[in-house]
């Protein structure tokens, strides 16, 4: 633009012609306004556009489960991936046609699963019953998002929720070592690590510490 005009290039490539003969009728105004779905709103932005054209679906049961406030982002990202049952653990192998053995590497007492490794395995067994969170043994009352027994609300709801995904995260982190490096970490030293994990994550959150001043019973969780 030039002086309020359009000022645009003369050569007479296809483009260029075909863009003159779209803007020179438009009428330059002083102020531009992006115009989305017949609405004007100086606020239209690429979310708005975006929402326009999805469809929006019901979010899964366990999405705050997974995703809030107290989450560590990578430890989130494998307890996402487990309750999807995306991890590839011993039976999907199997299934996608590697040979590989079936048997949970961290108990070797059933074939590994999902299922198994993050609910029936006495591995991951022990590190969830040493906690003062009573945790439901069922792996379809996880895939809805319950993961806790009994009325518990609020922010220790949420710690909950973060103890179980840095168990999951560190249970599986365990697995692929026993797998790929031939380690062999027993279940009350992984234990000793979600405990440390667990606590850090919480002494570092301010809602906590503010949450801790209204009720001093919550620091029972962290030992």
């Amino acid at each position: 633009m030039d002086n309020g005009s359009w000022h645009l290039p003369t050569s007479n490539h296809f483009d260029c012609l075909e863009l003159r003969s779209l803007v020179l009728n438009i009428q330059i105004h002083p102020r531009d306004k992006i115009s989305w779905d017949t609405t004007q709103s100086n606020a239209t932005g690429i979310s708005t556009i975006w929402n326009s054209i999805r469809t929006i679906g019901t979010p899964p049961a366990w999405v705050d489960v997974v995703w809030h406030n107290l989450s560590i982002p990578k430890c989130a990202f494998t307890f996402w991936l487990a309750i999807k049952g995306r991890l590839l653990t011993r039976d999907r192998m199997h299934k996608f046609n590697m040979n590989t053995e079936l048997r949970c590497i961290l108990c070797n007492i059933d074939n590994e699963s999902h299922r198994h490794i993050f609910v029936s395995c006495p591995y991951i067994m022990h590190i969830m019953a040493n906690s003062s969170f009573t945790f439901s043994e069922d792996w379809s009352h996880y895939k809805n998002g319950e993961f806790l027994v009994g009325p518990v609300t609020g922010i220790r709801k949420q710690m909950g929720h973060l103890y179980a995904a840095i168990t999951f995260f560190l249970v599986w982190k365990e697995r692929n070592a026993r797998l790929h490096n031939a380690t062999n970490q027993p279940a009350s030293m992984t234990l000793t690590l979600v405990k440390r994990m667990f606590r850090e994550k919480l002494h570092s959150c301010h809602r906590f510490q503010r949450e801790v001043l209204k009720n001093h019973d919550l620091l029972l969780d962290l030992y």
